[in-house]
């Protein structure tokens, strides 16, 4: 404000939107940004001046656009990025039905490059000298999978639930760390591949423990050396060959023979290998057009461009099942009202006392705290934080290009809840009605490929992590499925996560059953992966305890009906 920049809720909500967990990533974002608007700020304008002069050009522009930033959102390696791209490019277009005069337009594209510079450069800034450090981060990772494995192991047990959190998140997290502490120099080509390894390690070893205290096989004595290794201490590790033992092994003294690193990943082509042959892409990209386009039509034809949100919240809710893209919309208008609150409170109660400009940082920083504190809460309520933040500075911070200074002014927040509003009701019928996509169907595909990817693990061919990441996005599936309209049948819900219950039973045994004697087990989940019959016995088992359970645990997947 001080430099007359304008919209500053914009800059603001942009710091609070990039905003990163470690040091590397924000700066990358903040010059990758500065470069990124450079060019569609310039595309954009080169655009504005083809098809300023026919409405007809400009809408079928807007359409193209549209249409492909969303079929590569769902058809791409960019993902949700691309349609973030798309909409902007369609709303500098939009804008030109608000000013009539495409040099106004394009006037107003320069400061909006400034809009975008100024936060960017301080998040780029803040990362390089107050930043969180991504080599810390790792090493907390680490950290707290000792503990929660030296808890398993330990007499008392317990962790069950932590260990599952751990085991879900993977380690693309503590892997994009690592590159991060590699990118600034904070390690080097022989610390990242030893901590690399560490990880692998440590995930391995949290799901063996995991599986040990399942059993009620606690190791109290390996418990201790968690513990002490936990705090940096030399430990004397004993002889044996058990999945927690040698998974310490390999944490201490990394071997390929042991347990294998991580390894780097071919290249993933650009379009996803389904990109021409699935519908569902050209579907999805077919609704988000058609929400657009209907909100858009209905501002432009009553004159009240104030409701744009309504085709913002087309874009930004548009996720790839119904479910999902109703459980943001919620998120969206949950924060949003709260955000509201916020903002009016400020505005009738706190505005009138500021006295200075170091009055409004306060108050900034205090609706920007709270609203943080719920963005990085639980990924079930992240994205109401965001709202939040957006609503309370649209509130307390002037949404003309020509004020400067605290709002007093109401009435656009009133029109942006108006518009989401209607932007939610328009995309959740259209996401409901016109080819809608089941939540049910992705938990059950995920389901299915977990269990595929187990009977990989049992033959020596598959790797613990990739089970879990499917069972994480079954899991996602199976909670979003309460947000869809019209709800599924009782028994087509509870069959399908009674399914996912007996699988995620199942992969807690898995590191304790040997490759040799898994033979008919990993059979049995590949034909439960296909919804195929199979003659499966526990007598199969012998005196395998655990092999047994695992079998008794197969049959009930086969017995379990198929959703619909």
């Amino acid at each position: 404000m001080t430099l007359q920049v304008p919209l500053a809720l914009l800059s603001c909500y942009l710091i609070f939107l990039m905003y990163r967990d470690n040091a590397g990533e924000n700066i990358l974002i903040g010059v990758g940004l500065i470069l990124a608007s450079s060019v569609i700020i310039v595309l954009s304008a080169f655009l504005m001046m083809l098809v300023a002069g026919s409405p007809a050009l400009r809408l079928a522009m807007m359409a193209g656009v549209t249409f492909g930033s969303m079929w590569l959102a769902r058809a791409s390696k960019l993902g949700e990025p691309a349609g973030l791209l798309g909409f902007i490019i369609v709303f500098i277009l939009s804008a030109y039905d608000y000013t009539g005069m495409p040099e106004l337009v394009l006037r107003a594209l320069t400061w909006i490059w400034m809009v975008v510079f100024v936060p960017m450069v301080l998040l780029a800034i803040l990362g390089v000298f107050a930043g969180r450090s991504p080599y810390r981060l790792v090493q907390k990772r680490l950290h707290e999978r000792l503990l929660v494995s030296a808890r398993l192991l330990d007499l008392e047990g317990g962790a069950l639930d932590e260990a599952d959190r751990l085991l879900q998140e993977g380690n693309v997290a503590g892997e994009n760390h690592l590159r991060m502490a590699r990118f600034l120099g904070q390690v080097s080509k022989e610390e990242h591949d030893h901590l690399a390894h560490r990880l692998s390690a440590s995930f391995q070893l949290v799901a063996a423990a995991q599986s040990t205290a399942e059993v009620g096989a606690h190791e109290p004595q390996l418990s201790q050396i968690l513990y002490h290794i936990s705090q940096g201490e030399a430990v004397k590790i004993p002889q044996g060959s058990g999945p927690a033992l040698r998974a310490i092994r390999a944490y201490i003294e990394p071997s390929e023979e042991i347990i294998p690193s991580l390894k780097s990943e071919d290249k993933e082509p650009f379009l996803n290998h389904d990109a021409f042959k699935n519908p569902a892409h050209i579907r999805f990209s077919l609704k988000v057009l058609l929400a657009v386009f209907i909100t858009y039509s209905l501002y432009t034809s009553i004159g009240l461009f104030d409701i744009h949100t309504a085709m913002v919240t087309c874009f930004v809710v548009a996720l790839s099942t119904s479910g999902d893209t109703l459980q943001k919309s919620t998120l969206r208008i949950i924060g949003c009202l709260v955000g509201v609150a916020m903002g009016v409170f400020s505005v009738y109660f706190v505005v009138p006392h500021l006295g200075d400009p170091g009055h409004l940082f306060l108050l900034i920083a205090t609706g920007s705290l709270i609203s943080g504190w719920v963005a990085t809460g639980s990924y079930r309520v992240q994205y109401a934080g965001f709202q939040m933040a957006l609503a309370f500075f649209i509130c307390v911070l002037p949404s003309s290009p020509f004020n400067f200074g605290p709002n007093y002014d109401l009435a656009d927040a009133g029109y942006r809840i108006i518009g989401i509003l209607v932007g939610i009701v328009t995309i959740g019928i259209i996401f409901s009605s016109l080819w809608p996509e089941r939540s049910g169907v992705t938990r059950r595909l995920k389901t299915d490929q977990a269990l595929d990817s187990m009977a990989k693990v049992l033959r020596g061919s598959g790797d613990l992590e990739t089970v879990y990441r499917h069972i994480s996005a079954a899991k996602h599936a199976d909670e979003v499925i309460k947000f869809e309209w019209p709800r599924p049948a009782g028994e087509a819900y509870l069959s399908g996560s009674q399914r996912l219950s007996v699988t995620l039973n199942l992969v807690r045994l898995i590191p304790l059953i040997s490759t040799a004697s898994a033979v008919p087990l990993a059979a049995a989940l590949t034909a439960a992966s296909r919804h195929e019959r199979s003659n499966l016995t526990e007598a199969s088992a012998g005196n395998d305890v655990v092999l047994r359970r695992a079998l008794a645990l197969a049959i009930t997947l086969h017995e379990e009906g198929e959703e619909e």
